[in-house]
């Protein structure tokens, strides 16, 4: 077997090698008999058919594609051997020559990645959590809007309110009435479309008791295509008004929402929980920011197929995770208004970034003689190696002093997730509306 190695950028070896005619022939029956046991030939028992009669009933193709099965990943393997090859990345056979059979395998390498001087250019701003009365006031609002009722009032209808109407719509040519709905309640919203745009408005300002008749022009893209862009006759009454009523904020609004005896302890709970999640943030944020500065200043190697790999992992997992809830991927891609190509792209562009920062952190942990944990094997030595560098990443690297609170103690039991590969995915609703039901804090965004 002759083989020929060339070296390719980024961290890959070219292997061209050249089989000898008889060991393809070996191959091919070994290949042949193989098939013979498995393929039933009328008048023979299974294996005792002439190779011609084999040959016919599969094809040769099947027996060189058997043959080759085997014989290629031997051949690679020996190839490596000979040339001194320790491949990274499992080899890929990217062109097939016979006569005599040519093949060329790239082999990807160990990636090389040097540091830069981490203990000088690694600095990174910390930004201070920081919650104020606001953010809580905001909180509390939020939970006396979910808190709120309705209640009735002698009064002209306004925007917000809930009003129940008898609605009567026409339009013409249609022998059924568009709308014809009694005692509906309806939620007078201006940024509402239904039953037409514009109806909200036309309510604002009617009475109980009151009737009132109005034309709207139904939209373009409405439903029934046979009234879209067409007027309508509405004919309104309106019953009763209701008003969104807020609970006082007092003591006994506190002990509704939970364990509180007052206004004290929900506002001091609140701030806790806003707290603690502006200091993950502000973590989180401080993470992400010493490993983009790690990779910054770094210099990092590595064959393509690691990315290519890291992308299909994610690309599974997104996958698995949008038809988890129902959804195939190529129809979640169209309501986001997304081709696949770019889809798949940016998740090539994310695995690229997660492979650079895997490796420097690697580097860096080899570097600081981090070791793994013993209690946590798998993330253990990573989470490690977070905690220094975000020691690292906020000291003053002149006098050793470190810029806030940031002990490597403290630290390490801070920084759980960043140490874990990051994949795309969704959150369900259902989440989100048990983290509501849960949390005070969570009546707002932060």
């Amino acid at each position: 077997m002759k083989v020929s190695s060339t070296e390719l950028p980024p961290r890959q070896v070219s292997l061209a090698i050249e089989v000898e005619p008889e060991r393809l022939d070996r191959a091919m029956d070994d290949a042949f008999r193989r098939l013979a046991g498995r393929v039933d030939v009328p008048g023979f028992r299974r294996g005792k058919a002439p190779r011609s009669m084999v040959e016919r009933m599969v094809g040769r193709d099947r027996i060189v594609e058997e043959a080759l099965d085997v014989l290629l990943p031997q051949v690679v393997s020996e190839a490596m051997e000979q040339e001194k090859v320790e491949p990274f990345t499992r080899p890929r056979v990217e062109s097939i020559e016979f006569d005599p059979l040519r093949l060329k395998a790239v082999v990807g390498l160990a990636p090389k990645v040097e540091l830069g001087d981490y203990k000088d250019q690694l600095h990174v701003d910390n930004e201070e959590p920081n919650v104020d009365d606001a953010q809580v006031d905001s909180v509390i609002q939020r939970l006396r809007e979910s808190y709120a009722q309705w209640a009735p009032f002698e009064r002209a209808a306004q925007t917000g309110d809930r009003v129940g109407v008898d609605v009567h719509a026409e339009v013409e040519g249609q022998e059924r009435p568009l709308v014809d709905s009694k005692e509906a309640e309806y939620v007078v919203d201006s940024a509402g479309a239904q039953p037409a745009p514009g109806f909200a408005d036309q309510i604002v300002g009617m009475s109980p008791a009151e009737q009132k008749s109005f034309t709207l022009t139904m939209p373009d893209d409405a439903r029934d295509t046979e009234v879209a862009g067409k007027p309508a006759e509405f004919t309104v009454t309106l019953h009763w008004v209701k008003e969104r009523e807020l609970p006082e904020l007092d003591d006994d609004f506190a002990q509704q929402v939970g364990e509180y005896t007052d206004v004290a302890g929900l506002r001091t709970a609140i701030e806790t929980q806003l707290r603690q999640r502006e200091e993950e943030r502000v973590r989180e944020q401080l993470e992400e920011s010493a490993m983009n500065k790690l990779v910054e200043i770094s210099s990092i190697e590595y064959p393509p197929q690691l990315v290519d790999h890291q992308a299909e992992h994610l690309i599974e997992t997104f996958t698995n995770g949008v038809e988890r809830q129902g959804i195939q991927l190529q129809q979640y891609l169209r309501m986001l208004g997304k081709e696949r190509e770019a889809f798949e792209q940016e998740l090539h562009e994310q695995a690229e970034a997660q492979v650079k920062r895997s490796l420097a952190l690697d580097a860096f942990a080899d570097a600081e003689e981090i070791q793994a944990d013993q209690d946590d094997p798998e993330y253990g030595r990573q989470r490690k190696a977070i905690a220094r560098l975000v020691q690292l990443a906020v000291s003053d690297s002149v006098n050793g002093t470190t810029n806030g609170s940031a002990d490597e103690k403290e630290v390490a039991e801070m920084a759980p997730a960043a140490a874990e590969t990051s994949d795309t995915g969704t959150q369900s609703a259902e989440a989100e509306a048990e983290g509501e039901a849960k949390s005070p804090a969570a009546a707002e965004e932060v």
